[in-house]
């Protein structure tokens, strides 16, 4: 499966890159994320600003935006294989009840639905630095693909 990975914590956060870690063992993993930390901005698009597209590594791709943009670019270009799953996340701290309309994790899994692709925000209630659970919930992320969710989107 051809799976692209975003975010709101920025193209280095560890979540992110603990989840292409784990996900690439058994699926085709591109990573299109803001070069910077963009945390409460919801499906902000840059409309009046240039975007700049920064390949930081193989499969691995920084833009000058939001994670809506970053879906945007992914489902809308040809810089990666059409891809079959967006997963946002793993977010650094919770998006819970409200929080869920402003968070920019769940905002590129929202613009994912929005463009007709199956997507995932995942977030963890930890601000911990490393945290203890991300390879956790990357694992169990791997898991609920390979058992419930590869069914789905295959039917």
């Amino acid at each position: 499966m051809k799976i692209l990975l975003t975010n709101d914590d920025g193209i280095h956060a560890e979540g992110l890159q603990i989840l292409k870690q784990i996900l690439s063992q058994e699926h085709e993993v591109y990573i299109i994320a803001p070069d910077i930390e963009r945390s409460a901005c919801s499906n902000i698009f840059t409309m009046r600003n240039e975007l700049l597209l920064t390949r930081i590594g193989d499969n691995s791709y920084s833009v000058s935006g939001y994670p809506a943009d970053c879906v945007s670019i992914a489902i809308h270009s040809d810089i990666i294989p059409e891809i079959d799953l967006v997963i946002s996340g793993i977010n650094h701290g919770p998006n819970l009840g409200d929080d869920i309309h402003f968070s920019g994790t769940v905002a590129g899994a929202r613009t994912a639905i929005i463009f007709g692709k199956p997507a995932i925000a995942v977030s963890l209630d930890s601000y911990h630095a490393p945290s203890p659970f991300l390879e956790e919930a990357a694992c169990f992320i791997k898991q609920y693909i390979k058992t419930k969710l590869l069914i789905q989107i295959h039917i």
